[in-house]
């Protein structure tokens, strides 16, 4: 972003603006310079390219993915008009975001990483977060630019949060990333195929290499497809597993409820 012409080429081409499909990010990955940790993330949830710009946003964004009662993730989502932002920064007596090496010091689009749509199955609303690293949070510049963002959103009456990466966070949303990738990648099964599956698997402590094993005999299956039903199954939540411990690095998973239901619903819309 360098100059007026360009926010103004952005909200011609609908940056920023619609909801679910039709959102389209104020940022995307190819907008930002990036040390490896961007990422284009298919939406299961959401037909489109997530795009995060740090592996702080990505385990946020599985983690968010993840919920029940998220219905809708709009990231990189710009605080407009930027009048509003300005005269925010003003009243807190902080300096505005810049267009980095603008020689006028045009004020740059303040964006906030997430904006949720969230349901309780009656009501919605809206909640918005921005992640940080620890290490950022003492940090006084990054201070009033969360404090400009936390004063906009509450103008606007909608929850300001900042989520920060923990371990355990880490190890729950790396759980996500991995036995959601075959359904992100398109990969679906017959719900007979689905139910045959589940009745298969124990509440518990288990190996994933003998759940595998045992859809292989009693299916009739291949090892690769084995694995692959079993992540489609965790990434329907037919199967629901801890998340707290890494299964992919351990080949451990602790079973806490598999469904009884048939599997038709879960690959509706």
């Amino acid at each position: 972003m360098e100059s007026l012409p360009d926010f103004q080429r952005q909200l011609k081409n609908k940056y920023g603006l619609g909801e679910r499909e039709n959102y389209k990010p104020w940022l995307r990955v190819q907008d930002v310079k990036s040390h490896g940790n961007s990422a284009k993330i298919n939406g299961i949830k959401i037909s489109r390219a997530h795009h995060t710009l740090s592996e702080h946003e990505t385990s946020f964004f599985y983690l968010a993915e993840f919920s029940d009662s998220i219905i809708d993730i709009r990231e990189q989502f710009p605080l407009l008009p930027l009048d509003l932002s300005i005269k925010i920064a003003q009243s807190l007596g902080v300096q505005h975001p810049i267009v980095p090496k603008s020689k006028d010091k045009t004020p740059n689009i303040i964006t906030t990483d997430f904006l949720l749509t969230r349901t309780d199955g009656f009501k919605q609303w809206f909640e918005a977060v921005s992640v940080k690293p620890k290490s950022e949070l003492t940090d006084l510049r990054v201070a009033e630019k969360l404090d400009i963002e936390r004063v906009w959103w509450q103008l606007s009456g909608v929850p300001f949060h900042i989520y920060v990466m923990t371990e355990n966070n880490q190890i729950q949303s790396k759980n996500i990333q991995w036995f959601t990738a075959p359904h992100r990648q398109g990969y679906q099964y017959p719900s007979s195929l689905m139910n045959s599956a589940k009745s298969l698997v124990r509440t518990g402590t288990c190996l994933v290499e003998d759940v595998c094993y045992g859809f292989v005999r009693e299916l009739g299956i291949e090892p690769d497809e084995a694995l692959m039903l079993l992540k489609c199954l965790l990434a329907t939540k037919q199967v629901s597993v801890n998340l707290n411990t890494p299964i992919e690095e351990t080949g451990v998973m602790d079973v806490t409820h598999v469904e009884t239901e048939s599997a038709d619903k879960h690959y509706a819309g």
